[in-house]
Order: C-alpha cells, then sequence, then structure tokens
C-alpha cells in the first residue's frame, strides 16, 4: 500500500473512489466537456496530494498549470495563485501571455484575456488548472475563476480547485463566490473526508518503511483522527518498531503541526516565527537585515540562507519557484507559530516590519502599493495607531491607482477603525466616510457605499448642510433600490426635495425633484410628471450634468407612460449623454434603461441590442462590473423572451464574469433559472430562483423583477400547480404599475388551473372549486396584464399572442371543441413575434387537442408535433422535446424527418406564393375559412379566393384533396403517419 510521503505526495490511500471520480472528471474535459471541481476537506487531509496524483496519472497528455494561494496576513496580492500556474505556460500568437497581463497595472480586461488565450490552447491539447487553497485566494483571482467557470462548455478545460472546510477567506466575498458557483452548470464538488483506521495504517506503513503495531496505529488515529498531513507529521521521528507515540506528545492537534519545527536550532525557530509573523513570502536579504532586531543572537549560529535550507530540509519552509522567496510548506505551520508567540512579542516583532518598510519606502518617490499596504499591516498589528492611520491613508491612495479597490477599501476602513485614536489628525469622519463613499461609487461596490451614505447621514448635519443631506438622501433611495433594500419610497423623496429646497436653483434641488418624479412614477403619483419637468429646467440652469441626467431621465419616464416614444427616446439620449459626462454608472445604466423602453418592448431584438450596445459603451469607458454586468442580465432576458438562448448565455456568463452585485445578480438569477427550467434543469432553475430570492428578501415590491412570472415558471417546469396558480395572481394583483412579465401571470395561471382540472379528472377527483377558480379567473382578468407605456406594434402583438394563449388555456381546461384551432392561432401569434419556447409549448398543445378529439386530424397533428420538436430541438427545451416524442410515440406518428413538413408545403406543391403557403398551413391545420380570416386578419373572400387559387394550381378538388396533397411526400409516396 502507498502513503502520502513528501511534499508532492508519493501515493495515496484509501482513495480509490475520490481518484475514479477525478480519472472520469479529466477524461470528459479532455474529451470536450468543460469542467470545474471543488475539492473540500479539513486541513492536511490529502486534498493536495489526490490532486497531484490525478494529475501524474493524466500524463503529458493535457497541460498542467497549478499554483497556490497564500495566507497572506499584511496584504492581498492580485492573481497570486494564477501568476505562479501560468509561469511556465505557452506563449500563443495573437494573444497577449496571461502573466504579462497580470503583471501589468490595473489592467481592466485579465478574466477576458485569459480566457481568450485558453481558447487558443484548449484545441491543441486538454488543459487542466489547479489553484490550490482557494480559500486564500485574493479577489482578482476569484473573480477570473468565475469567468473560466461560466466559459463554453465545449471546451477541453478541467478547473479543479482544493478548499479548506470552514475557512471563511475573504469573508462575505469567498462565502458568496461560492454561493454563485454552486448554481452554476458543470460545477462539481467533492468533499475529502480523513482516513479511517484501516487506512492510516496503511499510510504509516508507506512512511515508515514497514508494518506498524496496531498499537502505533490506534495511537496515531486517536490523535489525528485520521488526518493525512498529521499522521505524516507525528510519525516523522518515530521507528518503525515503535508500539506507541512518545509520551510527551500532547493530544493538541497544533503541536502536532509544530513537530518538526520544535527539532529546529534556535535560529531557525527564530526565523521561521518571523516569516510566520511577516504573512507573507520573504526573500533571504530582507530576513537578514530582520534577525538583528528582534533577536541578534539567532545570526551568530549561521546567516539567513543557512536557517531558511535547515527549515526546508525539515519539512517547514519551501522555495517558490522563483527561488528567492520562502514561505510554510504548509499554511497551518505558520498559523501555529504565531499562537506561540505572546501578544508582546508579536507586537514587537510587527513593529521591526513596520521599521524595515520604512527604512526600505523612505525616499523613494513612487513606492510600491505591497510594501506600503504591509506597512500599513505592520504598525496597525504592532499597536501603532497614528502611523497606521497614515500608513493606511497613504496605502489606499496608492491601491487606487494600481486597481486595488477591494484593499483600497480595505484600507480606508482600517483609517476609520482607528480615527478616533488620532485626536489631532486633520482627516474628519464625515472626511473619511465620504472618501470610502467615493472609493466605493468609483468601484462599483454598492453596498460598501450605501454604508459609507448610511453614516453620513448619520452624522450632524448629514455631513455638511441641508444640501449634501439632500443629495444623499437620493443617493441612499437609488443604493437601497439597487441592493433589494427598499424600493423607491417616495417619502424619501419628498424630503429630499425638501431639504434642498432652501436654495431653489441648486442642482440638488433639481436631483432631488428628478427623484421623486422618478419614484413616483413607480407609484402612480399623478404630480410626477410635473416633478419631472421642474426638475429639468432646474437642472438645466444648475449646469450640473449629473443632476441633468436623472432629470432627462424622469422625463423620459414620463413621456414612456404617457405613449410618446419620439419625445422619450430624445429625452433618455440626452440623460444618456449626461450621465457620460458625469461619469455616474448609475445613471448611465437608468438612462439606456429608459432609452431602451422608449424604443420598443424589452422582450424584442431591438431592446437587446440597446443593452449590448451600452454594455459595450460602460466596458469602454471603464464602469465597474457592477454596471455592465446590470446590462447584460437585462440584454440575456431580452434574449432569452426571443428564443435566441445562446446569446442568452453569453451575456449571463459576461454577468456572472466577476462579481455582478446585488442589482445585477438578482436580473440574471431571474434569467438563469427561466433558461433552467425550458431546458430541463430544474435543480439549477430553483437554485437559481433561490439566490434571487435570498438577495432580494422582500422581492414582491420590486415591480421591476419579474419574481412572480418566473416563479410560476419555475414551479409549473416541477410540477407543482398550485404553488405556481398562487405565484401567478400574486403577481397579478400587485399595487403600482405591473411587475415586469406580467403579461405572462394570466396564461401562467389558466396553465396551471388547466393543469390541475385535467390531473383531477384523470384521477376521479372532484374539479367544481376548480372550475370556480377557472371562471373566477375569467371574470377578474378577461385580458391579459399589460404593462404601462409599451404601445408599439411589436407589443400590442405581443398582447395578442398572450390572449391567444390565455384563450388556449381556458379552452383546454373546458374542453372545448375548438381547442386544436386555439392552440394554433396561439402558436403562430407567439411564431409572429419570435416567442420560440411559447410557439414550442402551443405547437405541442396543438398537437395533443388535435390527436385527442379527433382522428381525422392526424396529419395535421403530425405537422404540428413536427414543428415543436423542430423549435423543442433548436432551444435544447428537453422537457418539451419528450412531451412531443412521447405523444408521438403513443399515436404512432413518425417524426424522425421532421424535414418533410416544410418540403411538403414547399416542394410537394410548388409555385404557391407566400400568402397561398401560409394559408395552406391553417387549412392543414383544419381551420374553418373565418378562422384563417381572423387570424391573419383578411377577409373571408379573400381566403376563400386564395384557396380557389390553390385548387386551380394544384388540381386538388377540394380543401380535404388539398390537405391530403400538402402532407404527401416529395417522391409522391405515402408518409407513414403511424
Amino acid at each position: 500500500m502507498e502513503g502520502i510521503v513528501g511534499t508532492a505526495g508519493a501515493g495515496l490511500v484509501g482513495r480509490a473512489k475520490e481518484q475514479a471520480a477525478l480519472k472520469t472528471f479529466l477524461d470528459a474535459a479532455a474529451a470536450g466537456s468543460a469542467g470545474s471541481l471543488v475539492i473540500s476537506g479539513d486541513a492536511g487531509v490529502g486534498k493536495t496530494a489526490l490532486v497531484q496524483r490525478a494529475c501524474r496519472a493524466a500524463g503529458s497528455a493535457p497541460w498542467i498549470f497549478s499554483g497556490a494561494a497564500l495566507p497572506l496576513a499584511s496584504m492581498t496580492v492580485p492573481f497570486l495563485a494564477l501568476r505562479a500556474a501560468f509561469r511556465n505556460a505557452p506563449q500563443v500568437d495573437g494573444v497577449e501571455h496571461p502573466t504579462d497581463i497580470i503583471s501589468s497595472q490595473a489592467h481592466p480586461d485579465v478574466p477576458v484575456i485569459i480566457d481568450a488565450w485558453l481558447d487558443q490552447l484548449c484545441p491543441l491539447r486538454p488543459v487542466v488548472l489547479v489553484i490550490d487553497d482557494l480559500h486564500w485566494a485574493d479577489l482578482s483571482t476569484l473573480d477570473v475563476l468565475m469567468y473560466l467557470i461560466a466559459g463554453p462548455p465545449d471546451r477541453r478545460l478541467a478547473l479543479i480547485a482544493t478548499l479548506r472546510s470552514g475557512e471563511s477567506g475573504v469573508g462575505n466575498r469567498l462565502l458568496r463566490w461560492l454561493a454563485d458557483i454552486r448554481r452554476l452548470p458543470r460545477v462539481d464538488w467533492m468533499a475529502l473526508g480523513p482516513l479511517d483506521r484501516l487506512n492510516t495504517g496503511f499510510q504509516l506503513a508507506g512512511l515508515m518503511g514497514g508494518a506498524p503495531h496496531q498499537s502505533l496505529v490506534q495511537d496515531v488515529f486517536n490523535h489525528t483522527g485520521g488526518n493525512a498531513y498529521l499522521n505524516r507529521l507525528v510519525v516523522a521521528d518515530v521507528r518503525t518498531g515503535s508500539r506507541h507515540l512518545p509520551s510527551a506528545l500532547p493530544a493538541d492537534l497544533k503541536v502536532a503541526v509544530l513537530r518538526s519545527w520544535v527539532a529546529l536550532s534556535p535560529g531557525a525557530q527564530t526565523l521561521t516565527q518571523l516569516i510566520a509573523v511577516g504573512g507573507r513570502p520573504i526573500g533571504a536579504q530582507d530576513l537578514a537585515a530582520l534577525m538583528p532586531a528582534v533577536d541578534p543572537a539567532a545570526m551568530l549560529s549561521g546567516g539567513a540562507l543557512k536557517l531558511l535550507h535547515e527549515s526546508a530540509a525539515a519539512g517547514i519552509l519551501d522555495c517558490g519557484p522563483d527561488a528567492t522567496l520562502w514561505w510554510f510548506h504548509h499554511p497551518m505551520i505558520a498559523e501555529a507559530l504565531l499562537q506561540e508567540l505572546d501578544g508582546d512579542q508579536r507586537r514587537r516583532w510587527h513593529a521591526a516590519f513596520a521599521q524595515h518598510y520604512e527604512d526600505q519606502l523612505a525616499g523613494l518617490a513612487h513606492p510600491n502599493f505591497q510594501s506600503l499596504a504591509a506597512l500599513a499591516d505592520h504598525h496597525y498589528a504592532a499597536g501603532h495607531a497614528e502611523d497606521a492611520f497614515y500608513a493606511a491613508l497613504r496605502a489606499s491612495a496608492a491601491a487606487g491607482k494600481v486597481g486595488g479597490a477591494a484593499e483600497m477599501l480595505r484600507l480606508l476602513r482600517r483609517a476609520l477603525d482607528l480615527r478616533s485614536s488620532v485626536p489631532e489628525a486633520q482627516e474628519s469622519f464625515a472626511d473619511l466616510w465620504s472618501r470610502l463613499r467615493a472609493a466605493a461609487e468609483e468601484t462599483g461596490s454598492l453596498e460598501e457605499e450605501l454604508e459609507a451614505v448610511e453614516a453620513l447621514l448619520a452624522l450632524p448635519d448629514g455631513g455638511s448642510g441641508p444640501l449634501a443631506e439632500a443629495e444623499l438622501l437620493v443617493r441612499r433611495s437609488l443604493l437601497r433600490f439597487s441592493t433589494g433594500k427598499a424600493f423607491l419610497p417616495v417619502e424619501d423623496a419628498r424630503r429630499a426635495v425638501l431639504l434642498a429646497a432652501v436654495e431653489p436653483d441648486s442642482w440638488q434641488h433639481g436631483l432631488a425633484l428628478a427623484e421623486l418624479a422618478h419614484s413616483g412614477l413607480w407609484h402612480d403619483d399623478p404630480e410626477a410628471a410635473a416633478c419631472a419637468r421642474q426638475a429639468l429646467a432646474i437642472a438645466a440652469a444648475a449646469g450640473n450634468q449629473r443632476a441633468l441626467s436623472y432629470a432627462l431621465t424622469a422625463n423620459a419616464m414620463a413621456a414612456v407612460f404617457a405613449d410618446r416614444a419620439p419625445e422619450a427616446i430624445d429625452f433618455a439620449a440626452g440623460g444618456l449623454q449626461a450621465a457620460v459626462q458625469a461619469r455616474d454608472f448609475w445613471a448611465f445604466v437608468h438612462a439606456t434603461m429608459w432609452l431602451a423602453n422608449a424604443t420598443d418592448c424589452w422582450s424584442s431584438v431591438a431592446f437587446a441590442e440597446l443593452m449590448r450596445t451600452g454594455r459595450q459603451q460602460l466596458l469602454d469607458l471603464g464602469a465597474p462590473h457592477t454596471y455592465v454586468a446590470k446590462l447584460a442580465a437585462i440584454e440575456a432576458g431580452s434574449y432569452l423572451a426571443v428564443g435566441r438562448w445562446r446569446d442568452c448565455a453569453t451575456a449571463l456568463r459576461l454577468a456572472l464574469g466577476s462579481d455582478p452585485g446585488v442589482m445585477a445578480d438578482v436580473d440574471t438569477r431571474l434569467v438563469a433559472a427561466r433558461l433552467a427550467a425550458w431546458q430541463g434543469r430544474q435543480d439549477e432553475a430553483e437554485a437559481h430562483l433561490a439566490r434571487a430570492e435570498e438577495l432580494y428578501a422582500a422581492n414582491v415590491a420590486f415591480l421591476n423583477l419579474s419574481f412572480d412570472a418566473v416563479r410560476a415558471e419555475v414551479l409549473l417546469a416541477g410540477g407543482n400547480q398550485a404553488a405556481a396558480y398562487a405565484a401567478a395572481m400574486k403577481g397579478s394583483c400587485t399595487d403600482g404599475a405591473p411587475p415586469t412579465m406580467c403579461e405572462w401571470l394570466i396564461p401562467l395561471a389558466a396553465r396551471a388551473l388547466a393543469d390541475r382540472i385535467g390531473l383531477a379528472q384523470d384521477a376521479g377527483n372532484p374539479t367544481a372549486e376548480l372550475f370556480a377558480l377557472l371562471e373566477d379567473l375569467k371574470t377578474r382578468f378577461p385580458q391579459v396584464v399589460s404593462d404601462e407605456g409599451y404601445n408599439s406594434p411589436l407589443y400590442r402583438a405581443q398582447l395578442a399572442a398572450f390572449n391567444h394563449l390565455y384563450a388556449a388555456e381556458v379552452g383546454r381546461a373546458r374542453a372545448e371543441p375548438g381547442n386544436a384551432v386555439q392552440w394554433a392561432a396561439a402558436a403562430d401569434a407567439f411564431h409572429s413575434v419570435s416567442f420560440l419556447w411559447e410557439e414550442a409549448y402551443c405547437c405541442w398543445q396543438a398537437a395533443e387537442s388535435m390527436l385527442l378529439r379527433s382522428h381525422t386530424q392526424r396529419t395535421a397533428a403530425a405537422l404540428w408535433l413536427r414543428r415543436g420538436l423542430e423549435l423543442a430541438e433548436g432551444l435544447q427545451a428537453l422537457p418539451l422535446k419528450d412531451q412531443l416524442e412521447k405523444l408521438a410515440a403513443s399515436a404512432r406518428i413518425d417524426t424522425s424527418h421532421p424535414e418533410d413538413a416544410v418540403r411538403s408545403l414547399y416542394e410537394v406543391l410548388p409555385g404557391l406564393t407566400p400568402r397561398e403557403r401560409e394559408i395552406l398551413d391553417h387549412v392543414v391545420a383544419g381551420r374553418t375559412y373565418g378562422e384563417i380570416a381572423r387570424s391573419l386578419v383578411v377577409s373571408e373572400k379573400t381566403v376563400s379566393s386564395h384557396i380557389s387559387n390553390m385548387l386551380r394550381k394544384t388540381g386538388a378538388t377540394n380543401r380535404m384533396d388539398l390537405s391530403r396533397l400538402a402532407t404527401r411526400p416529395a417522391s409522391g409516396k405515402p408518409r407513414r403517419s403511424g
């Protein structure tokens, strides 16, 4: 049997199942099915060794790039694990090497460039990317990994990350990141537990070169609990014939971790403890400078390099790939060593590090951010409140210059924590919160910005007077809206207007009036439009681009609600231009949304393309990902509505490529839930919906979102018709403006009732109560709910299609004789507006209605089946495809050649005009002249004339004969229909 030996892990025991799973995972990736695997377990349980073994077993076929994150106590080094992973990676012609991008300062497209580079590599050879100790990964690395995980499913890429159980890592960000990837497709998880007693014995045999006594095995197992790493450490000095561990060995695992360390010379012990206090990989030259300050006697035993090599030989330290920086072989050692130091000693050594960095930075015109951040952290840990305060301010400024947004915010928070300890500081709390707010706004950290705004409002005078307080109130309203805290309360806007009215011509007054109009329009305030006009006049006179943008967009909203689309487009375009001038990205998204609303309904290609254009413009402007993701999420929803699911998936991936923030995350999750439900990934759909509901707890208030309609769709897909009906009715009965996707709600409610009635009838259960609900639904909602502000020809056609669907669902519930015709009309109506998902669903229901109610309509049913199957296959709507195939099988209808249906109409009967072919579709479906006329909005006389022409052209004697000719194969042989 093999045990885990040395750094690389020469072998594994007790992991056959896990090794097989890893092999399957890597084989799938090599075959072109990209995937990600997170391996979690306690520290030292053998995660790294397991991955190393799997990678070695893969041989030289794939490229294997491996890097580890480090627990840097002093700072965050962006892309640290990726730097190590890609150091020796090949160069691809035409694509910038990832290490060049990572090394550059504040490059905005690192995830995209690394992804493009991998796209070039994967066709050449499979790629395996391993990130060890994910719990210590920096935020930049997590962003890149999210982008890669959400990447194309068909490339030869395997991503493996190891994660220590119970680690908070970078705090809420890592927890949220993990929650997000759990809901992404092609992400697998492997929990690695400790070895059992039997396999502990096998491991000890490999480590000790012979079979150990069972008493020793039991002794080791009692102390380590089967932790593979601790097993190795605890028997490092134990002879094969020993029956027990040394009596001096404590049960405390911390002591076991330091078992090898205690054998080091005093100088090496001090050196390693110093490295632990430093909190980051360090070079021998720096250590040589620091050691005399903390322990002059330690250096008498030899130079720093000699002590480093001694520590490495004992398995305590490793030298990094560049052969200059040293860090611990296992991070647990650093943690244990820090715990061994008392508080006073730690503070003294942190002070030595602080002095070391002060000396390094002295006289430098352009000190690097890493050293400044380390200086700030060491001063803080040393208890130097004043020095730590000023160092934090200095480092935060440097962080902003190198794109270290997370570090900038962290250091500003540190300065805020320390401000009360520096009474002579010129920087006030208001000044520091204002800096934090500005940094958060610039980086799109909406929750952090909201915290800063709340803090400023809590100060006397709202920070600095009524005008500033009014502006803060407006911003708080928008931030609460964007983070799911509240849906644009009118009261806050009114208070802002009153405060700013002390200077009625101020831009703050114009901004407050614009927000009052914005919130008022959503809440049906009759005075909202007048507020918008007043806001525009004040903002324009004040010349403030920010206020002007919000005022123009408020007027665009009012024009949309009043059905004045051209006017709304002009206002919104002006608002967009002013937002760019002000570099207010919230205003930019706001104006883009209402420019699109004025152009056409959200469920249109035109709307999606405006979102795409706005998204690209934000990228060009260097906007934070939060705002880019918002437009990408809306773009995804628009593409999904019109059946362009691949474009939808691409936009979703862009939104999730980095942390989208709460504002975009909810939109993204709702769209992803719809797509997953339609395509048969029910668990994923429910997980996305649960995530959205978790983010916006009070989601019923957010009328700009589609919670209820998406919830109803997901519930229907999961077979919970009663809950789906409740969700649809809840959304239909909301106060104020109708919610997004309101048009879907009533048809979904009718569908849920029709399903329940059918199930009850099949089971012989009473249906009177369900029919009563159906009649109540028809009474309360004679038509579907329509959105406010939309009146384009496309939107009217969409409404007509949903009304056809509503009628068809009611007809299905009532088992009306003409239900097949209703479904056919609905399918054609959805086809005219490119709602392919709904069209495919209607094709299924049309075919089923024809087959259930008439044996004479088998030919027409076959055409609807084939049409539905073609749509379902293109959409990858697997549940719908399954239903269509089951229906065809039960009716013994051959659907293996769906293209025959197309040939039958266009090749079997050549010479027909487009209008004649359109009418022929209806003839084949068995519709009357009146039904055809109403569907095509022509007279019955026109329909009769076209049919007469078709009879003449084809030689058919009547409509039935014409239908038979149309459904005959091109060869003239009868088509098999069952």
